[in-house]
């Protein structure tokens, strides 16, 4: 008969970058409550410091400050979440965007996504790949809905996100030999500090008419994706990009035909979709 699925990590070591906050504080906390040894990497001190404190009760976190656009810094760091030995899981969550129109936006402007998203993800990838190559393991990216979906006047996160879907599959390809997987999570709109002090009601109340499943996201929807594909459950999944959205990056219809739907089946779409139109009641 076929086993229970039973998910643990423990004996793994895993890096999570941008893991002082948000997403990555999440997804840290998550990991080292199934038993992976977890370390946290980001450019504030402070901030790690605070979130390894928090994230005790879930397990062993470590951090270690590092700035994800400068290699070597991103090499360190990798040397310390895999502790002397071999790396068997890395989340590159750091990511970063800037907004504005392309008539405005200078290069310094396009300089600070760039090294984060496109040159941060490469160098984790790189570096965490290397501590791989005898064992295999499992590199996660970040990328975003807005990868796929544009953002109106955020082009620098839409163009370098697009840029972390492909970096990712090239990367599956490449070092699948070695039986190590790198797969990508695209996030939907996801209640997070940041975003709820960066975005206005008409934006969210936008996403939340456009996302399907009726409700925008939380850090626990991208945590459980997280965990499927840094576990055994995934072992046969890579180069994929899972988006994790309700629903909000599907393309949106060419139209609207309620009305002759409700025409043709009054009593039907009465009793399932309710008298507001596009909503159930």
């Amino acid at each position: 008969m076929p086993q229970p699925l039973t998910v643990t990590l423990e004996g793994r070591t895993a890096l999570v970058t941008g893991g002082g906050t948000g997403i990555g504080k999440a997804c840290a906390g998550a990991l080292a409550r199934l038993g992976a040894e977890v370390t946290i990497a980001g450019p504030d001190a402070a901030v790690l410091e605070r979130a390894a404190d928090e994230l005790s009760s879930d397990g062993a976190v470590r951090f270690v400050q590092a700035d994800v656009t400068d290699e070597d810094q991103v090499a360190a760091a990798v040397d310390a979440a895999a502790g002397g030995g071999r790396l068997d899981i890395a989340l590159a969550n750091a990511g970063t965007g800037f907004p504005g129109s392309l008539l405005h936006l200078s290069k310094d402007h396009w300089m600070v996504p760039l090294g984060v998203n496109v040159l941060g993800t490469a160098f984790t990838i790189k570096h965490a790949a290397k501590k791989m190559l005898s064992g295999g393991g499992s590199i996660i990216t970040v990328s975003s809905g807005a990868s796929s979906r544009l953002t109106k006047f955020m082009m620098t996160y839409s163009v370098t996100k697009a840029a972390v879907d492909e970096l990712t599959r090239a990367a599956a390809q490449e070092l699948g030999p070695f039986g190590i997987r790198v797969n990508c999570i695209r996030p939907g709109w996801i209640e997070t500090e940041a975003l709820a002090a960066a975005a206005t009601e008409s934006n969210r109340a936008h996403a939340l008419g456009q996302t399907p499943l009726g409700r925008l996201g939380e850090v626990e929807d991208i945590t459980r994706a997280v965990i499927y594909l840094a576990s055994d459950q995934s072992e046969w999944v890579t180069g994929q990009l899972l988006n994790v959205c309700g629903g909000f990056n599907l393309i949106p219809p060419s139209m609207d035909l309620e009305g002759s739907a409700r025409a043709l089946f009054p009593e039907e779409m009465e009793r399932d979709f309710g008298s507001l139109p596009g909503r159930p009641g």
